[in-house]
């Protein structure tokens, strides 16, 4: 993404994270914060890992005892913050700040921040949604951090902008989204499956790491994503993970004959103005965080459709898994087209341990 300068005025309200309730971020931070025990802490930034999955910074605060901890404190993933065209110098080594947000249950000393009181004064606030209300200030002071994106780089998506091909945004302001009820856990479970996600582990640490997104499960995260040509074929690029979906328009390989992978094996047809795909050949894995699998024997039937304005790409999602699903399961979400955004680059770091 490409920046400009920021405008500050007079209390920043910078929506940098959705709810982490239903966050589909990297990883769920369910199962790692309580949401119904709010912590507030007051201490010095040392350091800040401006990164994804998610945004780490560490705040040495002095206890009743007088002696200095460190918490670790865990926010939105740096790609949505770039959705929101915020640049990333409101807080510094060295700033002297306050933050409240939910409890880390694997942690005396961990959170999830939904705000910070910077030291000019200034609010941030970290999620979106009815959350999105002032904590240390008044409300009636609260203006508004504009967001300033790059012009050339809006004039050359709309002059470049073709049916599907262009790049495609999530609105995370919106708390209604379907994308949150893509993957919600209300399936029609065989009994081997039911069993299969009550045994999840959803604080697994592996969890916290870069670990692979899968279809479908990509197909709900919110960070960007885009159409191109290549050749005859389709690719689809998330911002999430760098992945690269290829999309194959008129291939004559045998199915069997492609080795099983994380995306999958794509083919495409158009009818009229809607691109269909159909994906098999998948790795098992789980469809949610909640840890629904799915078998080999997974097949997506993809429709994604352009509103007549061109501003909206509809998408329904077919899953039928004879081995997991009682019966086929539809899930539909939509993109917005916000020429302004562009698929950034990823580029997750490891070393996260909260």
């Amino acid at each position: 993404m490409t920046f400009i300068s920021l405008r500050i005025i007079p209390l920043v309200v910078a929506y940098l994270a959705i709810v982490p309730a239903v966050s589909f971020a990297h990883h769920s931070v369910a199962g790692f914060y309580d949401e119904t025990k709010k912590s507030e802490i007051e201490g010095v930034v040392k350091e800040v890992h401006w990164r994804n999955p998610h945004t780490v910074f560490e705040v040495d605060v002095t206890n009743d005892a007088g002696k200095t901890v460190t918490w670790s404190i865990e926010s939105g993933a740096l790609g949505v913050l770039r959705t929101r065209g915020l640049a990333q110098e409101f807080m510094q080594p060295g700033d002297q700040v306050k933050i409240m947000g939910d409890s880390s249950i694997r942690s005396d000393n961990g959170m999830f921040a939904r705000h910070i009181l910077l030291p000019n004064g200034k609010e941030v606030i970290l999620t979106a949604g009815a959350g999105a209300v002032p904590y240390f200030t008044a409300e009636s002071e609260v203006d508004i951090l504009e967001a300033v994106y790059d012009e050339d780089v809006t004039a050359a998506a709309k002059e470049s902008a073709d049916g599907i091909f262009r790049v495609w945004s999530t609105d995370i302001n919106d708390r209604t989204s379907d994308r949150r009820k893509m993957f919600n856990g209300n399936y029609p479970l065989l009994a081997t499956a039911t069993a299969a996600r009550a045994g999840y582990n959803s604080t697994d640490q592996a969890l916290l790491g870069c670990t692979q997104w899968s279809m479908p499960r990509i197909m709900s995260n919110p960070l960007p994503m885009e159409f191109v040509r290549s050749g005859d074929n389709i690719l689809q690029r998330f911002e999430e993970d760098d992945n690269v979906r290829t999309i194959y328009m008129n291939s004559d390989n045998s199915e069997a004959s492609i080795e099983p992978s994380a995306l999958g094996y794509s083919t495409g047809r158009w009818a009229d103005e809607t691109l269909i795909v159909e994906t098999s050949r998948l790795i098992p894995d789980r469809i949610d965080n909640l840890g629904t699998p799915f078998s080999t024997e997974m097949h997506l039937t993809e429709h994604y459709s352009l509103s007549e304005n061109g501003n909206r790409l509809d998408y329904v999602l077919k899953m039928s898994d004879p081995k997991t699903l009682s019966e086929p399961v539809e899930r539909p979400r939509r993109w917005d087209w916000r020429p302004e955004i562009v698929v950034g680059t990823y580029q997750c770091e490891q070393d996260q341990q909260l």
